[in-house]
């Protein structure tokens, strides 16, 4: 097609470029079996409830999921004490910001976050004709809610507060953010991406839902996708004011929420057992990573997350490929201009055995530190 008929705005976008798939290495290399230690994904799966309740929904293919996801909201409005009015659900935590800055961005507007961080903020921004206000993150990777102060301007329309952060895994301090909360202009929507909080066991942490119901006028943005292990089904959902829901329902697809992904995500909700488990095992794994990849002379970062955010002092990209034929895919995180780190997701035990055990192998035959 005739790159002249393009939306403008798209000459300012990269492609989104996703962590290597594991049909691919498998294909590649002639594998059976590929790690993925790049997507942040829950590598022990949805719990057993959950998998009944796919199995059940199965049943239903043939009918429309209902529009508003009545049950799910009802079940999440039980779960935060919060009225089934003010949650609206989507098709994935992605799905949720590109609703929130295509309902609230005019041409011009202003939309401030720190980088590096989550790459929709900035896409969907420039693709609605808005400005991207991009402020470096501090000395110790955490979003810096005083440079981001004082960047707004009477053209901000929206603050993006991506906590934990991605790719950091960082956090910002409950005083920080009640703060900064506390000085932000009434034009300025505020909006808090959770995407990991339920990973989070930092008493000077406070997420939007408290702060919201605490009459802070926040949009706390959430997702199925990592900690309930969802992923695949793509259930993301958002908390905030009706009137502030209200724009971007009229944008929200009909059904943004699949009928399978509604019942599962109620049976995610509802399997308490199963969160404390992957809670345990994701902190030991967490511990077991942090050490080993520091006794190799990487420089590990504190994480609040199921990732972890690492300087190699050297071109991860070339780690990434030597790690390629093993069945190991790691996130390079060159994509965000840092060339010499990496994410890693914590995996299973043996999946991160199998990642230290590749790594003393590898790195004596072909990389220098």
């Amino acid at each position: 097609m005739n790159k002249t008929l393009w939306r403008n705005a798209l000459d300012y976008i990269n492609p989104y470029i996703p962590g290597k798939s594991i049909e691919d290495v498998k294909k590649e290399y002639q594998l059976d079996k590929v790690v993925r230690l790049a997507s942040n994904e829950n590598p022990q799966g949805p719990s057993r409830d959950v998998v009944k309740a796919i199995q059940k929904s199965l049943n239903q293919l043939n009918l429309y999921p209902d529009s508003t996801a009545k049950n799910l909201r009802e079940k999440l409005a039980i779960f935060y004490n919060i009225s089934r009015e003010e949650i609206m659900t989507t098709n994935g935590a992605d799905n949720a910001i590109t609703l929130l800055i295509s309902s609230y961005v005019n041409e011009g507007d202003e939309v401030v976050y720190s980088t590096p961080t989550f790459p929709a903020y900035r896409s969907t921004t420039i693709l609605m004709g808005g400005i991207p206000v991009e402020v470096p993150v501090t000395e110790d990777w955490c979003f810096d809610l005083n440079a981001m102060y004082e960047r707004i301007t009477d053209k901000t329309k929206l603050v993006i507060i991506c906590n934990p952060n991605n790719p950091t895994g960082t956090i910002v301090s409950k005083e920080n953010l009640v703060d900064f909360l506390d000085k932000v202009p009434n034009h300025v929507q505020v909006i808090v991406d959770e995407a990991y909080a339920e990973y989070i066991d930092d008493k000077d942490y406070l997420t939007g839902i408290q702060l919201f119901k605490e009459n802070y006028p926040l949009i706390t943005v959430r997702t199925f996708s990592k900690f309930y292990g969802l992923a695949g089904l793509r259930v993301g959902y958002v908390v905030a004011k009706r009137d502030i829901l209200e724009p971007v329902l009229r944008i929200r697809e009909p059904f943004a929420t699949n009928r399978i992904a509604i019942d599962a995500a109620i049976a995610a909700l509802d399997d308490r057992e199963y969160g404390k488990t992957h809670l345990k095992e994701t902190r030991e794994g967490k511990n077991y990573l942090s050490k080993e990849l520091g006794s190799l002379g990487f420089e590990v970062f504190p994480s609040h997350t199921n990732f972890l955010f690492v300087h190699l002092k050297m071109d991860s990209l070339k780690l990434f490929k030597k790690l390629l034929p093993y069945g190991l895919i790691i996130r390079p995180c060159a994509p965000w201009g840092l060339s010499e780190y990496a994410r890693i997701t914590i995996g299973i035990k043996k999946e991160n055995e199998l990642f230290i055990k590749t790594l003393q192998k590898e790195i004596p035959n072909h990389i220098k530190i």
